[in-house]
């Protein structure tokens, strides 16, 4: 059975180095990598976010839609060049750690690879509230890459 890496990105530099290592492991394995980018709640309560966003705020949708897949196309030519073959792309919505959590059961992913610190102003501070959350609930290995 083949391998199937998950790689969690923000377009952050710490999310780049993910995407590298991801990348450069999933080519030693010859295994599949995944690329999740989940557009987060920006700190908005749990629902509100995904609410506002699917609620008649079309060009608002839209434009995070657009910012995710520019993302996801960035982090996916940095994998080919770092030598991943068979890559897969995947857009969520919600609270990031939970969309990475359930894409990594849905997908059958057999490892979870993310960066230290993401995007966020919190995050630049301490080891990422994403980064732990996915270290104390995922149900697979997490690797988390500084």
């Amino acid at each position: 059975m083949k391998r199937r890496i998950l790689v969690a990105t923000d377009g952050s530099e710490a999310a780049d180095h993910a995407v590298d290592y991801a990348a450069g492991l999933a080519k030693r394995e010859g295994a599949d990598l995944l690329i999740a980018n989940v557009i987060g709640g920006y700190g908005l309560p749990d629902g509100v976010f995904t609410h506002v966003i699917y609620t008649g705020q079309a060009s608002l949708k839209e434009m995070l839609d657009s910012i995710s897949a520019e993302t996801l196309t960035k982090a996916r030519e940095r994998a080919r060049a770092a030598g991943a073959d068979s890559i897969q792309l995947e857009s969520r919505a919600g609270d990031v750690a939970e969309a990475v959590i359930d894409i990594a059961k849905e997908k059958a992913a057999d490892v979870i690879v993310a960066g230290k610190r993401g995007a966020g102003p919190v995050e630049r501070l301490l080891l990422g509230s994403v980064s732990r959350k996915l270290v104390n609930l995922a149900p697979v290995p997490v690797i988390v890459v500084p």
